[in-house]
C-alpha cells in the first residue's frame, strides 16, 4: 500500500505514525484502564489539527485528502481505538453539517469542529433502536417556529465530553435531525462505564426532557434525516472505522512477530512453530489485504466514484471481521500473558470486536454488499441475454 501513496502522504503517515508513539502507546492501556481521554491529551490533538484534519481550509481544517485521513486513522487505530472513535465521530458530523448544514450552521460550527475547541457527537442509536434506524423512537413536535424534542440516545461515543450533538428523531412519520449545544436545557448526559472495549471512548446515555429546538438548528429537510443526512455520517464513519480496524490489526501482527522472536519454549523461540507461523501468516495476509481495501475506498471518496459506497462497505466489512480474528490470534500466541491487562493483546482483543458492530454490523454489511453483488451480477446476465 505503500507504494501506492504520494510523497505527501507518506510524510503524513510518518508523521501521524510518530505523534502516535510519542504520544499514545505510552499511555494507552493506562487511559483504557482509567476509562478516560484526558483533556490535555484531546487539546494537544486539536492543536496538531487532526480534529479537523478533513474539514475544508475555507473553515479552518486541514482540508486533507481522504487517503490522507485514513493513514490518520490507521496509525491512531495502531495506538488506541478508543481515541479513533473521537475521529470517527468528529468526522461524521462535520462531514454531514458541510454536506447538509446551512450557511448559517456551517459558519457557526464548521470552524470550531476544526479546530477542536468543540468536540461533535453523532446520536442516532436508541436502546431500543440499533441498526434499525427506521424505528426511531425520539420524538420532534411542531411548536410554533421551534420544535420540542423529547426521547433518549444511547452508546453515543464521547457523549460525555461532547459539546455538539447531531440529534436524530421523527416528526410523526418524518425523519428530523438537529443541532444541540450541551448547555441546552433539557439534556441530561448520563455517562456509560465498564465497556467490553473503546473504554476511553467516553460513551454516554442523553436523555431529552422538552427541548425546544429553534429551526434554525434542524439539519436538512424534514423527511430525508435518516436517507440523507444520517447516511452521509454514516458513510464517513465507515471510513474512519476501517482504516481504524487496519491500524488495530497492524497493532496485532506487530506485537505477535515481537513476541514470537522474543518468547522461548526451553531453547526453542514461539515464532519457529509451525502453528505459530501459520497464525502470523494469516495475520500479515490479512493485514496487506485490509490496507488496499481501505487505500482504495479512500481514493475512491477522493475521486467520487460512482461505486464509493460499495468499497467503503467493503472495507469496513473485511477488516472488521479480519481484525477479530487477528486479536483472537494475538492472544492465542501470548498465551496466558494475553490474557492479562498488562499485556496490549488483551485491551486489542476487547476493542476488535466492537469494530463489527459500529457503524453497522457485520451482518448489515453481508446484506447491504449481497444485494449490491446479486443487482450487479443480475444486470451483466440480463445485458447477456
Amino acid at each position: 500500500m505503500i507504494s501506492l501513496l504520494t510523497e505527501n502522504q507518506k510524510a503524513h503517515y510518518e508523521e501521524f505514525k510518530e505523534f502516535i508513539k510519542a504520544n499514545v502507546e505510552p499511555y494507552a492501556s493506562k487511559w483504557d484502564y482509567n476509562q478516560e481521554m484526558p483533556d490535555d491529551f484531546i487539546s494537544l490533538l486539536a492543536k496538531s489539527g487532526y480534529l479537523g484534519s478533513n474539514i475544508p481550509t475555507e473553515f479552518g481544517g486541514k482540508g486533507w485528502d481522504f487517503v490522507t485521513f485514513g493513514l490518520l486513522n490507521e496509525a491512531v487505530g495502531r495506538g488506541i481505538s478508543s481515541l479513533t472513535d473521537l475521529l470517527t465521530i468528529q468526522a461524521m458530523v462535520s462531514m454531514t453539517l458541510l454536506k447538509w448544514g446551512s450557511k448559517e450552521q456551517k459558519d457557526r460550527w464548521l470552524n470550531p469542529l476544526a479546530k477542536g475547541e468543540i468536540i461533535g457527537a453523532f446520536a442516532l442509536t436508541e436502546p431500543n433502536v440499533g441498526s434499525a434506524i427506521q424505528n426511531l423512537e425520539t420524538s420532534f413536535k411542531k411548536k410554533g417556529n421551534n420544535y420540542i424534542l423529547n426521547g433518549r440516545k444511547r452508546w453515543t461515543s464521547y457523549g460525555e465530553k461532547a459539546d455538539l450533538f447531531l440529534v436524530f428523531g421523527k416528526d410523526e412519520d418524518k425523519s428530523m435531525a438537529c443541532l444541540l449545544p450541551k448547555d441546552s436545557p433539557g439534556l441530561e448526559i448520563s455517562p456509560i462505564k465498564n465497556m467490553m472495549g473503546f473504554r476511553a471512548a467516553h460513551m454516554a446515555q442523553l436523555n431529552f426532557h422538552d427541548i425546544e429546538i429553534p429551526e434554525s438548528n434542524i439539519v436538512g429537510k424534514p423527511g430525508f434525516a435518516l436517507s440523507h443526512v444520517a447516511s452521509i455520517g454514516l458513510h464517513y464513519g465507515r471510513i474512519s472505522t476501517s482504516c481504524s480496524a487496519s491500524g488495530l490489526l497492524r497493532a496485532c501482527f506487530e506485537e505477535s512477530v515481537i513476541y514470537s522472536s522474543q518468547r522461548k519454549i526451553g531453547k526453542k523461540l514461539v515464532g519457529d512453530e509451525g502453528m505459530i507461523r501459520t497464525l502470523i501468516a494469516r495475520m500479515g495476509t490479512d493485514l496487506h489485504a485490509a490496507s488496499l481495501l481501505c487505500y482504495s475506498a479512500c481514493k475512491a471518496e477522493d475521486e467520487h466514484t460512482s461505486n464509493v459506497y460499495e468499497k467503503v462497505q467493503m472495507a469496513k466489512y473485511f477488516t472488521s471481521r479480519a481484525v477479530v480474528r487477528a486479536a483472537s490470534d494475538a492472544v492465542q500466541i501470548q498465551g496466558a500473558n494475553g490474557c492479562h491487562e498488562s499485556s496490549p493483546a488483551a485491551r486489542y482483543y476487547r476493542d476488535s470486536k466492537i469494530m463489527e458492530i459500529i457503524e453497522g454490523t457485520t451482518q448489515i454489511h453481508e446484506r447491504m454488499l449481497g444485494k449490491t453483488f446479486v443487482e450487479k451480477a443480475a444486470k451483466l446476465i440480463k445485458a447477456k441475454i
